[in-house]
């Protein structure tokens, strides 16, 4: 399978920098979050990144079994962020449900 993109002598290359320019930020991100949740969501678009490189690289060499592998990262990173999201659940003050046990404690004190 070939594809012809219009001016794709340009357009992937600016692509792969911005994504690398991304990665960049998405590392400072990383190691100097503030909190874990911070750090969840660096980890979660680097993943993202990922599948966009890899769909990035797939055009430049032109082989479209890459976007297989970019179809399972993006799973993959799915269900890391529902771990991520397990693993953080209630954590933060806005996580109660009103009406439930223990959300009037609050209220009283």
């Amino acid at each position: 399978m070939t594809v012809d993109l219009a001016g794709a002598g340009w357009v992937l290359p600016v692509a792969g920098g911005l994504l690398v320019i991304s990665t960049l930020l998405l590392m400072m991100r990383l190691l100097a979050g503030p909190s874990r949740p911070d750090r969840a969501v660096a980890v979660d678009a680097m993943t993202m990144i990922g599948v966009a490189g890899v769909g990035v690289l797939a055009l430049v060499r032109g082989q479209a079994v890459l976007l297989d592998v970019a179809i399972v990262l993006a799973i993959v990173s799915f269900l890391g962020s529902v771990a991520f999201a397990l693993l953080f659940k209630g954590t933060h003050s806005s996580d109660e449900i009103h009406g439930q046990p223990g959300s009037d404690r609050r209220e009283q004190g």
